[in-house]
């Protein structure tokens, strides 16, 4: 899926032949004004959206005295988020096309909102792990229509970049979650926390459903039918298959290190509360400058396939520095999982925005089967992690988390690489592959 790139001469210019909509001189130039406020509204939404995910786990000690659980049961708050999080990006997706892109993505954060405030009032731990796959719909939802929302403003032009700051307020988001939540979870208790971060999220949502806007031209991101060609460009595209499956092991690796490694620093290796507490910060913070220079870098490069390939790699190599990291230096593999899992994720996000024969209606759903296929891991490996710690230590279970970002990553190079267009194609606005809704 790599992209041919033409020189920038003034104005806006196609990066990627073969697709419908693509760029003019109208209306994309005249709106292009518009395209950073929109950045803003979607930046903010992701930085809620990922406090609100992993703003549970500072409460994680408070929510086991106060319901009796172990370790697995704990940990398993992380993984149902995940399912949840997991099986609605890909119907997120078409209720999007259905309904247009600013109701559904206001839509998505609105259900992650309220469902972290009814978990403030679970009466039990089943109710709350209920509660917590609502949670993850929403969360679902707005990731994938989130990515869209920002490729249909920025897919001719500072595509990767882009999406490399709504990747940095992830990171941002995961950091608020984990870090800066503690102390909020330590004055208001979890159930006040989660309130909070609940209400935050609202407000965005809000936000978002009154001042995002599609660009102008754009008439079929409004709501359009869906029709059996929509369903082809997008579960029935087998690169869209193979990158989800590159970045399962990355993407799981990370959402349960990040999580993990807080407690691992504390219990297993009994360091300083200091030396976790930045180990902590850092895997999520180190995503901010991962996602700026991944999307920088990812604008200028020809193969997609290739940065990313080497982004999820190297991060699986960080996981094998964790159990070997002595005092002083516990830091180092969490800065580089968080930076080369955000580095690989801006870059990987850009496929379906740039890739051939997807309309941008059908954006949303795309990066949605990515999603979904990417969360497996995200489920899947944390709950894997918490049954390799009892039988065979945390060293083993830390080189599991390595082995399998790495020999997933190797799927993206199953990926078929297009021969480059000897011309840049005129541009069409709207797709063919849905029909307009009516009535």
């Amino acid at each position: 899926m790599d992209r041919e790139h033409v020189p920038d001469e003034g104005r806006a210019v196609v990066r990627m032949t073969g697709r419908t909509g693509v760029i003019g001189a109208g209306p994309e130039a005249a709106d292009d004004r518009h395209k950073w406020p929109m950045l803003a509204i979607v930046s903010a939404g992701f930085l809620m959206m990922t406090m609100n995910w992993f703003a549970i786990a500072p409460g994680f000690g408070q929510i086991s005295d106060e319901f009796g659980l172990e370790i697995p049961q704990v940990a398993l708050l992380i993984s149902v988020f995940v399912i949840g999080y997991g099986v609605f990006h890909i119907p997120g997706g078409f209720v999007a096309t259905r309904w247009g892109m600013r109701a559904v993505l206001a839509l998505g954060l609105a259900v992650e909102g309220l469902a972290a405030v009814v978990s403030a009032l679970a009466p039990d731990y089943w109710t709350l792990m209920a509660v917590r796959v609502v949670a993850g719909i929403g969360a679902s939802v707005f990731a994938a229509i989130g990515v869209a929302a920002v490729s249909v403003w920025f897919q001719h032009r500072h595509h990767a970049l882009a999406l490399g700051v709504t990747s940095a307020c992830f990171a941002v988001g995961s950091a608020l979650g984990l870090y800066v939540w503690d102390p909020v979870t330590g004055a208001l208790g979890w159930r006040g926390a989660l309130a909070l971060g609940g209400a935050l999220c609202l407000v965005v949502a809000a936000v978002s459903a009154v001042w995002f806007r599609v660009p102008a031209g754009s008439e079929r991101l409004h709501g359009v039918r869906l029709t059996r060609q929509a369903v082809r460009e997008t579960l029935g595209n087998r690169d869209m298959w193979l990158y989800g499956v590159a970045f399962l092991g990355a993407y799981g690796a990370f959402l349960g290190g990040s999580q993990l490694i807080a407690g691992y620093g504390a219990d297993e290796r009994h360091f300083s509360s200091g030396e976790v507490g930045l180990a902590a910060l850092l895997i999520g913070v180190a995503g901010v400058p991962g996602s700026v220079l991944g999307g920088w870098i990812g604008d200028r490069f020809a193969s997609v396939r290739t940065v990313f390939t080497v982004a999820a790699m190297v991060e699986g190599l960080f996981f094998f520095l964790v159990p070997l990291s002595g005092p002083g230096w516990f830091w180092l593999p969490a800065f580089g999982i968080g930076f080369m899992f955000n580095f690989g994720f801006s870059v990987w996000q850009t496929v379906p925005g740039s890739a051939r024969g997807i309309s941008e209606e059908n954006i949303g759903t795309a990066i949605g089967l990515m999603l979904s296929v990417s969360a497996i891991g995200g489920f899947l490996l944390p709950f894997l992690f918490g049954r390799i710690v009892p039988s065979a230590g945390y060293p083993m279970a830390w080189g599991f988390f390595g082995v399998v970002s790495i020999v997933c990553a190797l799927a993206a190079l199953l990926v078929r690489v297009p021969k480059p267009a000897k011309a840049v194609a005129p541009i069409v606005t709207g797709g063919a592959a849905s029909e307009p809704a009516t009535g």
